[in-house]
């Protein structure tokens, strides 16, 4: 069955890459900001006073970092960690089946070539929606930090946080669905096609809410399907979106949802873009 929708925006405009973007922060500027919490205690984090170890502390736990970006999973999934995975077994704790099931869906490629007229579409669109966004943003499923920040305004800072170390670029690896900052701290959120990768998104759209301060915005941009929905043949996405399961998802928490609906960049039928915002 076809859902019926209403009229989607044509748009040919694509992004043009730049070195205008927001101020990046840097693991110091997080600890000055108080800015980062243990995903196990949820005290404030900050440098060990055992220097030699280069760990970060919350007085409690200890955690590692990736050159300098913090690996903030609960202690449960660093320790069971082999090589930076976990092991692909059968676990009795939720949270490790959950964290495996994830590792599992992301073993794929996730993302178009950067390069791509879609991905080129989508950017602009993008950056538009998030044009008028200041303060803080935390872009839950940041990919590449120094690409991704160029679709914020260069009046904001901006910090990254994804499960992946990356390319060695600064962010804090983590979950969205445990998500290790301090409450009522950041001025926005962003999902930037990065929502439909996460299995419980109720949850980080509730850790959203807590991270936000008042009045502050959620920004979610996404695929949703008109038809053709089936996941069988989808090995990356752990959801395929109707519109109203979005929308549902943001109404307990969040006010003023603003909605904007592209025709799908690559000029597909069965789905098109969409870009939410919300408020505090």
């Amino acid at each position: 069955m076809k859902i019926k929708i209403k009229k989607l925006i044509k748009e040919e405009r694509k992004f043009s890459p730049n070195e205008i973007q927001a101020k990046l922060l840097s693991l110091n500027d997080c600890f000055d900001m108080k800015l980062l919490i243990s995903p196990d205690s949820k005290n404030v984090l900050k440098l060990s006073k055992n220097s030699e170890e280069n760990l970060i502390s919350d007085g409690i736990n200890n955690y590692k970092k990736h050159n300098e970006s913090p690996i903030l999973y609960p202690k449960e999934i660093s320790l069971s960690w082999k090589d930076g995975h976990l092991p692909l077994k059968y676990n009795y704790s939720s949270l490790l089946q959950y964290t495996l099931l994830s590792q599992i869906k992301q073993h794929g490629e996730i993302n178009a070539p950067l390069s791509s007229e879609a991905s080129l579409k989508h950017k602009w669109r993008f950056k538009d929606f998030c044009k008028n966004l200041n303060g803080l943003v935390l872009d839950v499923g940041c990919d590449q930090p120094s690409q991704s920040s160029q679709l914020i305004p260069e009046n904001c800072k901006y910090i990254g946080l994804d499960p992946y170390a990356g390319k060695g670029e600064f962010r804090i690896i983590g979950l969205g669905e445990i998500i290790p900052i301090a409450n009522s701290t950041v001025n926005a959120v962003t999902f930037n096609t990065s929502l439909d990768h996460i299995l419980d998104y109720h949850t980080a759209i509730e850790e959203s809410y807590r991270v936000l301060k008042k009045d502050g915005r959620i920004i979610i941009a996404s695929y949703c399907w008109i038809e053709k929905a089936t996941l069988l043949t989808d090995d990356v996405h752990f959801h395929h979106f109707r519109e109203y399961e979005i929308i549902g998802a943001l109404e307990d928490y969040f006010s003023n949802i603003e909605i904007k609906r592209y025709e799908d960049p690559k000029n597909d039928s069965h789905r098109y873009g969409l870009y939410i915002s919300a408020t505090k």
